[in-house]
């Protein structure tokens, strides 16, 4: 099953060692451009090899949005990862959006 992430479930377990919980739930995990930045910024040098590692697996890929108007409305209310990732889920059509916020 696909699945699109926010960065907080990524970054979450990545820091507590646990980033494979999401490899055995999914078989690919889709995170937009800024989910993708985000990532990159990890504070965690542990957490952050294991992010690229699942990068360079390629069971976390990322993807581009295709539909820029409802990401100007989602911006308005929400920050931009989490904006790309109810848009990046709604052009791919997967059933699954990992986001941990309320107002995502």
């Amino acid at each position: 099953m696909r699945a699109v992430s926010d960065t907080s479930p990524i970054s979450a377990l990545a820091s507590i060692g646990r980033l494979s919980l999401l490899k055995s739930q999914f078989s690919e995990i889709w995170i937009p451009t800024a989910v993708s930045d985000e990532l990159r910024l990890h504070p965690d040098p542990a957490a952050l090899l294991s992010i690229e590692a699942a990068d360079r697996e390629k069971w976390i890929q990322s993807a581009s949005l295709s539909n820029s108007h409802l990401l100007d409305i989602l911006s308005l209310h929400l920050d931009r990862g989490e904006a790309e990732a109810i848009v990046l889920a709604t052009d791919m059509k997967v059933d699954v959006v990992l986001i941990d916020e309320r107002e995502g």
